[in-house]
């Protein structure tokens, strides 16, 4: 993974541990939405040209999204 990537990930994984309102959910829910969104078109286009480590490499970042994803939704859920 790329360095950028990661700090990426990083900062949007801080802004979630942080979300104290359900509007500081919903716009970080937004981003990883809108992340998802991209990616899932890039990885169409890679596959589109054959080009499968490109592709690996897109749904790797896409995993990790992916687990983002999962944390808004537990987060959301009243213990």
């Amino acid at each position: 993974m790329d360095r950028q990537f990661l700090m990426e990930i990083m900062e949007i994984n801080e802004k979630l541990a942080e979300a104290q309102s359900e509007a500081a959910m919903k716009e970080t829910e937004s981003i990883v939405r809108a992340k998802q969104k991209e990616l899932t078109d890039s990885v169409s286009r890679a596959f589109e040209q054959d080009d499968l480590e490109k592709a690996k490499e897109i749904l790797t970042k896409m995993r990790y999204f992916s687990n983002i994803e999962e944390k808004i939704k537990l987060k959301k859920i009243p213990l």
